[in-house]
């Protein structure tokens, strides 16, 4: 679970507990008892403990509101970003290559020295527990770590048009999916909690910032991939071991994981969810290659084919090409996560020649992966051969890289905290690059100061204001989750249908857009059901 640590800043802003929660209205000491009590201080008593209680309340409501406001001036800044901001399509500082991997290792080296430099050194945690240290193989400070490094990478090859670094990225892109499968897993399987609730929290931090980007920029929210990839692998990871949790538990009698005691699930509920999960990737993903569309399997277009296809032709493409890439990629993170709290435990005491053995191993599966990669029949093409095997081959190189970051005391000890700090903000940096670093569906490089020759100079301006937007929509989605899972179930379904009514009634009465505007029925529609939502929220905030 990612988003453990920002429920805590969340439920700050939206009125948590403060101080003692056994201090009371009257000062220190003991309260008065009630015999002994004056009336009258009693009923000022009660009154200030009810302006108390009014305050607070007023307070959480205009935190809910005004993160609702900085939400939509996130949003408004992105609808300007793709809209109405100039553009161009060089990358920043290139006037006469269609690429410029000089400005990525530019980029790429800086970071690596500032890294360097702004390092986080954990002290002995002997009298943490073993599975909180900061200090254990692949702990949560290294994983935020690992996918700081691979944002980067990323929004980089995107800006710098980096085609040499191809079947880098597309590994970086499979190691985030192989994180998705090793975090999930090791939730499920320490906690057994597969709430409704925990399966609907986690489908909100995915998917509710790009939603609200899809409808504010009119993207496609099929462009925003990354975030379908995380929806089908954890939906994935979900049924399966939610089946093996059903059949282990009912039918078998297997206990239940118990955090507190430290219990995970048995060895054989793992395996038997780990199979699960195979068996329903290999039967809705193998059959077919991902630039062949409608070549999947049976079970894949009952699934999904059927409903897409009448959605849009986009969605169904690319949805098919980029699950086809790395419909295996999650399945290494769950093998290791099943296996993962006796390696981490045995790690510290290895010797010598278990860790080089587990060294030797990984390179071979590195050297594997990189000999597939440049072979001439997927090399060329821009990729596109290569896409065939990448499922296969993605995530190869992940053992080697764990074994190396971990390979003495000295590394596993000290983390980067620039990078640790972009981690913890992956989702946010990789949505809003379409919109203000890059723009038209990252084909084209935003321009504050609207001139090619001043390429760096609108880099550093544009990064700067793109970063204090990351920064705004992570702490605006945090405390709107906090406001939406506090509401009422009533709230949350009245909510809910008007999220759908309207995105049905427009998609089906008024998405055409060859006219390029907006007719009159349509702004009178809106107008509705805005007037409907002002009127809810009203009212729900006054009477509460």
């Amino acid at each position: 679970d990612d988003d453990d640590d920002d429920d805590d800043h969340a439920a700050a802003v939206t009125g948590g507990t403060f101080g003692d929660p056994t201090h009371t209205a009257g000062g220190g000491g003991n309260p008065p008892d009630d015999d002994d009590e004056d009336p009258e201080a009693a009923a000022r008593r009660k009154l200030t403990a009810d302006a108390h209680k009014r305050a607070d309340q007023a307070r959480k409501i205009f935190a809910a509101a005004s993160t609702a406001v900085e939400m939509a001036v996130v949003l408004i800044a992105c609808v300007i970003g793709e809209h109405r901001m100039p553009s161009g399509f060089l990358p920043a500082g290139s006037r006469l290559l269609a690429e410029n991997m000089d400005l990525w290792t530019f980029v790429m080296l800086t970071l690596c020295f500032v890294s360097l430099i702004k390092l986080k050194v954990f002290d002995d945690q002997d009298d943490v527990p073993a599975h909180k240290r900061d200090t254990i193989f692949l702990s949560r400070a290294q994983a935020n770590e690992w996918k700081g490094w691979m944002q980067v990478a990323f929004v980089a090859y995107h800006y710098t048009n980096a085609q040499d670094v191809y079947v880098p990225i597309r590994w970086a892109v499979s190691a985030y999916v192989w994180l998705s499968g090793f975090g999930n897993a090791v939730y499920f399987w320490t906690s057994s909690d597969f709430s409704v609730k925990r399966f609907l929290q986690q489908l909100w931090r995915i998917n509710f910032l790009s939603i609200l980007l899809s409808w504010a920029t009119a993207t496609p929210w099929i462009d925003y991939y990354f975030v379908a990839l995380a929806d089908v692998h954890f939906v994935l990871i979900y049924v399966g071991l939610l089946t093996a949790r059903f059949l282990c538990g009912t039918l078998c009698g297997l206990p239940k994981a118990d955090r507190k005691a430290g219990r995970e699930v048995d060895a054989l509920e793992k395996l038997v969810g780990f199979c699960i999960v195979v068996a329903l990737a290999v039967a809705i993903w193998a059959q077919g290659q991902p630039d062949n569309f409608g070549s999947g399997s049976l079970l894949y277009r009952r699934i999904f084919q059927s409903w897409m296809r009448p959605t849009s032709t986009h969605l169904e493409n690319y949805f098919w090409t980029r699950t086809k890439m790395d419909y295996l990629s999650s399945l290494g993170g769950i093998a290791f996560a099943a296996v993962y709290t006796r390696f981490r435990d045995a790690w510290p005491d290895m010797g010598v020649v278990s860790r080089a053995s587990c060294f030797v191993c990984g390179a071979a599966a590195l050297g594997v992966a990189i000999g597939v990669a440049m072979m001439d029949k997927y090399c060329c093409r821009s990729g596109l051969e290569y896409r065939r095997v990448n499922a296969y081959i993605g995530t190869l190189w992940i053992p080697g890289y764990l074994v190396v970051r971990n390979l003495t005391p000295w590394l596993a000890s000290r983390i980067s905290t620039p990078m640790e700090w972009i981690g913890m903000h992956s989702l946010e940096f990789y949505l809003l690059q379409f919109h203000v670093f890059l723009t038209r569906r990252s084909q084209l490089v935003l321009y504050i100061i609207p001139k090619e020759n001043w390429g760096y100079t609108n880099m550093a301006v544009v990064g700067f204001l793109y970063v204090c937007l990351v920064i705004k929509a992570l702490q605006c989605t945090n405390v709107l989750r906090a406001v939406a899972w506090g509401a009422t179930h009533a709230k949350k379904c009245v909510a809910f249908a008007w999220v759908v009514s309207f995105y049905v009634v427009f998609a089906v009465f008024f998405a055409d857009k060859d006219s390029g505007s907006c007719s009159d029925a349509s702004w009178a529609v809106w107008t509705v059901y805005t007037v409907l939502a002002v009127v809810l929220l009203s009212y729900w905030t006054l009477t509460s």
